[in-house]
């Protein structure tokens, strides 16, 4: 019966954090691309609105907590600040690493010009990735055995 608990509470804590990456990444990528803040600037505001997300969707969904604790709310905070300094210098420091390169689309006309579509940057969606896979593993174990887990 605990594998099937721990297997359920998996589940829904990669349900709940692919929505809340969607989130930040939404995020991070607008406001790095288009409005041009700088990258680590973007991906911390970028955390904070997926960790918005993920704390009221694993509060109440995943690990099914409806108390009103603040301590609870604060130990989240500090858990979730940790986190973001993992999940902001894999980042910062994956950007470094990865060659910098970008996935293109065009399109060629009747008169064969051609014109970009979009761009994509390769490199900014790897440390992406790569500080988020990090950054998730050490939330799921914070919240799991540390600030979820079960006082009885």
């Amino acid at each position: 019966m605990a594998i099937y608990q721990a297997s359920k509470q998996l589940t829904k804590f990669v349900i709940s954090g692919v929505i809340a990456v969607a989130v930040d990444f939404v995020v991070y990528y607008a406001l790095s691309q288009f409005v041009g803040l700088h990258v680590d600037i973007s991906k911390g505001l970028s955390f904070c609105s997926g960790m918005f997300v993920t704390y009221n969707l694993n509060k109440y969904w995943t690990w099914r907590q409806t108390d009103k604790n603040n301590t609870r709310l604060a130990l989240f905070a500090a858990l979730y600040l940790v986190a973001m300094v993992i999940n902001i210098a894999t980042n910062h420091y994956a950007i470094d690493v990865i060659p910098d390169s970008e996935f293109l689309s065009s399109i060629k006309d009747s008169s064969g010009s051609i014109q970009e579509l979009f761009a994509i940057k390769i490199d900014k969606v790897m440390a992406f990735i790569i500080a988020t896979g990090l950054s998730a593993t050490f939330t799921f174990l914070g919240q799991k055995f540390w600030l979820f887990k079960d006082r009885d």
